[in-house]
């Protein structure tokens, strides 16, 4: 499977005016769902701050993104790449203790 065929199937509407670029060509993601996709990669470092394991912190880290998604699809205001990649980040961080905060419980509960 090529990177491109690869890309494809990641879920992203890839609106290069959106987009971060490198050398100006747009990448392949948006701003927002790189961020978003580039903060999974801190799962593994956040079993490491277990006190972080909560769902209403990780809830909360969804409201940002939801405020500037929401915000820019209803004309409300123009949302900016840099704020893209911060709110994704946050959500993307969210997600993971999401994760962690599911597994905690299933790992109590199936014991």
């Amino acid at each position: 499977m090529s990177k491109e065929e690869l890309l494809a199937i990641v879920p992203c509407h890839r609106k290069p005016e959106r987009c971060l670029k490198i050398n100006g060509k747009p990448m392949a993601l948006c701003a927002r769902c790189t961020a978003l996709y580039s903060s999974y990669l801190l799962l593994p470092f956040l079993y490491f701050v277990p006190q972080l394991h909560s769902l209403a912190i990780a809830l909360l880290l969804q409201l940002p993104m939801l405020a500037d998604g929401l915000s820019q699809k209803w004309k409300w205001r123009e949302s900016t790449n840099p704020l893209r990649v911060v709110t994704g980040t946050m959500s993307g961080v969210g997600q993971c203790l999401f994760i962690w905060f599911i597994a905690d419980w299933l790992s109590k509960a199936l014991s």
